[in-house]
């Protein structure tokens, strides 16, 4: 039984799922202007995990030979042959269900469906149509990540508002430039698979130019909350100023750099989302809002 729980947990990947779960969170509390209900918040972030950890665990069954190809993903436990692809396709759908269930009860059902909505496109639309025939997978697939705080939302407010649209537009667009900085760490690994990544079909210029180009256009949406009037100046300041750090860190990738400078690139990514919904969240309690 110990040995199955640690099995499982590996298909859910929880550290990529952390993050997910904190832009719910964040999400939560701008949308309440404070803390959410707990039972609410309860349902958003074990329903979230569990949703997001299924459909992690359905992706790795059908990525099981691909995984098996690339040094960074043989070792899973579906490709290493620790879990059956049956079981890893029905512990997905087990999870998604519970998800969906506890999510559409204790919140309300626009919540739920928004769920199930992420886990199909995850699902089918990234893992099984895009993934290996194009190399925009996660510029549409990928938009699957963006999700949690759009459902976020929606369980607080009980429709689809302004602010979760957004957050869920903030990360759509965040998740190209995310991921292609990954990509291009492991062009040489995606090439063997046969997964057109943007980095393992198109020169490292042509894939910066492209993060870049993402960068900036996300440069312009900090502005926008401010502008329409539901963000403040400290939000749009701050992000402003970790896109163009971002950017400067990004354009180096152009040229052939060492694996931990490209590694680097790719952790601040990941520090400029957790920092932007962090900000977004508290900012209306700071006292010069």
């Amino acid at each position: 039984m110990t040995l199955f729980i640690r099995n499982l947990i590996a298909l859910s990947k929880l550290r990529v799922v952390s993050l997910l779960v904190l832009t719910a969170v964040c999400a939560m509390w701008k949308a309440e202007g404070g803390m959410p209900d707990l039972a609410v918040l309860a349902a958003i972030v074990f329903g979230g995990t569990l949703a997001a950890s299924g459909s992690n665990s359905i992706n790795q069954a059908i990525d099981r030979d691909i995984d098996s190809l690339m040094l960074r993903t043989r070792s899973r436990v579906v490709p290493s042959h620790k879990v059956s692809p049956k079981m890893a396709v029905l512990s997905g759908i087990t999870m998604i269900i519970f998800a969906v269930a506890l999510i559409a009860l204790v919140a309300n059902w626009t919540a739920g469906l928004l769920t199930l909505l992420a886990a199909i496109i995850y699902v089918f639309v990234y893992s099984i149509a895009l993934k290996r025939t194009s190399w925009n997978n996660i510029v549409i697939g990928g938009g699957s990540g963006a999700f949690p705080p759009l459902i976020a939302t929606a369980a607080v407010l009980g429709e689809i508002e302004i602010i979760g649209f957004y957050l869920f537009v903030f990360v759509f667009f965040w998740t190209p430039p995310h991921f292609w900085t990954l990509a291009v760490l492991l062009k040489d690994e995606y090439s063997a698979a046969g997964v057109p990544m943007l980095a393992s079909i198109s020169s490292l210029k042509e894939t910066t130019f492209q993060i870049c180009l993402y960068i900036l256009l996300l440069g312009a949406l900090c502005w926008l909350p401010f502008a329409i009037g539901f963000g403040g100046l400290t939000f749009a300041i701050v992000m402003s100023l970790m896109s163009f750090y971002w950017l400067l860190r990004s354009r180096k990738l152009k040229d052939p750099q060492p694996r931990e400078e490209v590694f680097s690139a790719y952790r601040l990514s990941l520090l400029y989302l957790a920092v932007g919904f962090v900000i977004f969240c508290i900012e209306p309690h700071l006292p010069w809002y």
